[in-house]
C-alpha cells in the first residue's frame, strides 16, 4: 500500500508539472502574451527562440501546452496577444484547437495560429495564421515574423 501511495503521489506530481504554465518576464509588464504549443522538438525550439525575442522587459509571457482540453478556460481577452503553434497533421488543425477558437470567436482578434506543413496551405481558421516547415534552419526567420505580428497586436 505504501508503494502505491508513493507511486500515486509521483504520478500526480508529474502530471501537475506537465500541465503547469511557465511564465517569463515581469508580471507588471504592459503587454501580456499567451503561447500555447504542442510539445515537439521543433516547437519547443521555436517557442524558446520566440520567448527570447519577446522577453525584453515589456512583455509578460505565459507558455502552456495545448494538449486536449488545455485551452479550455483560457480567455484571449486576458492577453494582448495569443500565439498557438499547432501541427498541420494531414492538413488539419487539431480539433481541440478548432473547438477553442470556435468558443472564443467573438473576441479572437488577437490570436495568431502557426501550423507546420511542408507545403503552403491556408488553415481553416478565421484568425491570422502563418505556416512553416518544421526545419530548425528557418526558426529565426519564422520567429521574426511571429514577433512582428504579435507586437502589431500590442497597438
Amino acid at each position: 500500500m505504501k508503494v502505491f501511495r508513493i507511486s500515486l503521489f509521483l504520478f500526480l506530481a508529474v502530471c501537475m508539472a506537465l500541465s503547469a504554465a511557465e511564465t517569463f518576464g515581469n508580471p507588471r509588464a504592459p503587454h501580456t502574451v499567451l503561447i500555447a504549443l504542442e510539445n515537439t522538438r521543433y516547437k519547443d525550439r521555436l517557442v524558446d527562440t520566440l520567448v527570447k525575442k519577446l522577453n525584453d522587459g515589456s512583455v509578460y509571457i505565459t507558455v502552456v501546452d495545448h494538449k486536449r482540453k488545455e485551452l479550455e478556460g483560457l480567455d484571449p481577452r486576458d492577453y494582448k496577444a495569443v500565439f498557438i503553434t499547432n501541427s498541420g497533421v494531414q492538413a488539419k488543425v487539431r480539433p481541440w484547437v478548432l473547438d477553442w477558437l470556435d468558443s472564443v470567436a467573438a473576441y479572437d482578434d488577437n490570436v495568431l495560429i502557426h501550423t507546420t506543413q511542408i507545403t503552403e496551405w491556408d488553415p481553416p481558421v478565421q484568425v491570422d495564421s502563418i505556416t512553416s516547415a518544421s526545419k530548425n534552419s528557418n526558426i529565426d526567420d519564422v520567429t521574426d515574423d511571429i514577433v512582428r505580428r504579435l507586437r502589431a497586436l500590442f497597438q
